[in-house]
């Protein structure tokens, strides 16, 4: 039988922020290994995934904060170029078309966004 653990939450930041950035990353600590992660608001949604190319595992962003294309309609990898649907992570254009981002399920509490690991 598999043992359930519990999710441990991990304050993001305000929505308010988020809307205002579009997108926003976040580095912390998890059972004792350095993770980093990032939130993406679009159509009254947000959406959160692991800051990690499937294609060769770098980070994301441009710059801090920075993960959407030019007409923020993707995410984008700053290496490679790949364009992920922000729905749900799907790579769409460049070398690991097919493969997903890694989602985090997020939750909103009196206005925060908190990840659950």
């Amino acid at each position: 039988m598999a043992m359930q653990t519990e999710s441990k939450k991990f304050r993001m930041c305000e929505l308010s922020k988020l809307r205002e950035m579009e997108s926003y990353g976040w580095e912390g600590e998890y059972a004792g290994q350095k993770i980093q992660c990032f939130l993406v608001y679009q159509n009254d949604r947000v959406y959160s995934y692991i800051n990690r190319c499937p294609h060769t595992g770098v980070n994301l962003d441009w710059t801090a904060h920075q993960f959407l294309d030019s007409q923020k309609k993707f995410i984008q990898c700053s290496t490679h170029g790949a364009l992920f649907k922000i729905e749900d992570g799907t790579c769409l254009h460049g070398p690991c078309i097919g493969d997903r981002l890694k989602s985090v399920k997020n939750v909103l509490e009196n206005g925060q966004i908190y990840l659950l690991l």
